[in-house]
């Protein structure tokens, strides 16, 4: 459950950047309203930041996942 939880998080970080993107706001609105007046180099910062947040979200997960030994078997 721990591990799903972790998951749908991560998830939803990138479901809210893409809604923001349409009208929902957040990170996504700030990205949209960046590539509407052509301010590249705030629409580049704003994807990154975008970007090593689902990264980060995703490595602490995945180590977290380790500690509690939380990964699936594969059969």
């Amino acid at each position: 459950m721990a591990a799903h939880l972790l998951y749908r998080f991560e998830w939803n970080v990138r479901a809210a950047t893409v809604l923001g993107m349409v009208g929902a706001g957040g990170i996504g609105q700030a990205i949209y309203n960046a590539q509407q007046m052509l301010f590249y180099p705030q629409l580049s910062t704003f994807v990154a930041v975008a970007v090593a947040l689902v990264l980060a979200i995703d490595y602490l997960s995945a180590k977290l996942r380790a500690r509690f030994r939380l990964q699936q078997l594969a059969l």
